[in-house]
C-alpha cells in the first residue's frame, strides 16, 4: 500500500484543515512548509506515519476508525497559520497565546463541527481540550506522530534493533496506534 496520497479535494481544504467525511478528528499542531506547498493538511512524513497507523486503527477497531485513508477524517491544526524554519519563521511552533486566542478556538470549534472524537495530537493541539470539549464529543491526547516525536517516544532496544529506517518508523507508528486504542478502551 503506498503512504504518498495526493488527496481528492473535497469542500473547503486548506492547508490546515481537511474535510473528510468522517465524524472523527485528528488536531495538530501547525501546518509547516510541506503543507504550505501541498495546500492540504499532513502532507509530509506526519501524514505518512498516520496512514502506517491507521493501518492499525482500522484492523483493531474498525467501528470507530473505518477507514485506512486519512483523509477519509477531519485534520486540522491548533493553529492554522504555516510556520516553519524552513519558511523562515524563528520557531516552527505557534506560541501558546497563539493557540488560546479566542477566534483561534472559534476556528478550531468551526473546524471541529459535527466530530464525535477528537484526537489532540502533540502538546499544542492538547492545549485546546478545555474549549473544545462537549457532551457529545470524546477528547483524548496523543504524542505528536511526527518523526521525531515517535522517535523520542519509542525508543525501544526492540525498536532500535531493526535494522530498515523504514521498518523502525512503521512500527513506532503501530506502537503509537496501540496507545490510542488503549486510551479509548
Amino acid at each position: 500500500m503506498t503512504h504518498l496520497l495526493t488527496p481528492q479535494p473535497t469542500g473547503v481544504n486548506t492547508a490546515h484543515y481537511w474535510q473528510g467525511q468522517l465524524p472523527v478528528a485528528f488536531v495538530f499542531s501547525v501546518p509547516g512548509s510541506h503543507e504550505k506547498s501541498a495546500s492540504y493538511p499532513v502532507a509530509g512524513a506526519t501524514g505518512e506515519n498516520l496512514s502506517f497507523a491507521l493501518e492499525h486503527l482500522h484492523s483493531e477497531l474498525p467501528a470507530v476508525f473505518s477507514s485506512t485513508d486519512r483523509y477519509a477524517y477531519r485534520i486540522t491544526n491548533a493553529y492554522s497559520k504555516p510556520i516553519a524554519k524552513s519558511l523562515g519563521d524563528a520557531s516552527s511552533q505557534a506560541s501558546n497565546s497563539q493557540v488560546q486566542a479566542s477566534e483561534n478556538i472559534a476556528r478550531v470549534l468551526r473546524d471541529l463541527d459535527g466530530c464525535n472524537l477528537v484526537i489532540l495530537c502533540g502538546i499544542k493541539a492538547q492545549l485546546l481540550a478545555e474549549s473544545i470539549r462537549h457532551p457529545r464529543r470524546t477528547v483524548v491526547y496523543s504524542w505528536h506522530i511526527s518523526n521525531q516525536a515517535l522517535s523520542n517516544k519509542f525508543n525501544s532496544p526492540d525498536v532500535c534493533k531493526l535494522p530498515d529506517p523504514s521498518a523502525r518508523r512503521q512500527l513506532r507508528a503501530k506502537l503509537w496506534a496501540y496507545e490510542l486504542l488503549n486510551s479509548l478502551l
